[in-house]
């Protein structure tokens, strides 16, 4: 399945009501959380050029999955490569002005 399109998670929804909690997390910590980290792993942070496929995919899940599960997702997968390039920007002087917008 392509996690891309809406369709799954128009597919997946109607099961948030029927499965109890444990059962969901789980559910998507084996089938979803996998595809949306290597979906990530893609992911580059490039200002001059940013492409935000990937995070706008991982985001299209964000009223299924937990605020935990998508917060460890995104720690693991997006805010390293974010920090990394921001302390690299920084470390050059910067347009303070541009800093501050």
């Amino acid at each position: 399945y392509e996690l891309a399109c809406g369709a799954a998670v128009a597919l997946l929804s109607p099961w948030r009501e029927v499965l109890d909690a444990a059962s969901w997390r789980g559910l998507l910590a084996r089938g979803i959380l996998p595809k949306l980290a290597e979906g990530m792993a893609a992911f580059r942070v490039n200002p001059a050029d940013q492409k935000l496929g990937p995070v706008r995919r991982v985001l299209a899940w964000a009223g299924l999955l937990g605020m935990e599960q998508l917060a460890a997702l995104l720690l693991r997968t997006f805010f390293p490569r974010w920090l990394a390039a921001l302390a690299e920007w920084l470390g050059q002087d910067p347009d303070w002005g541009e800093v501050s917008q």
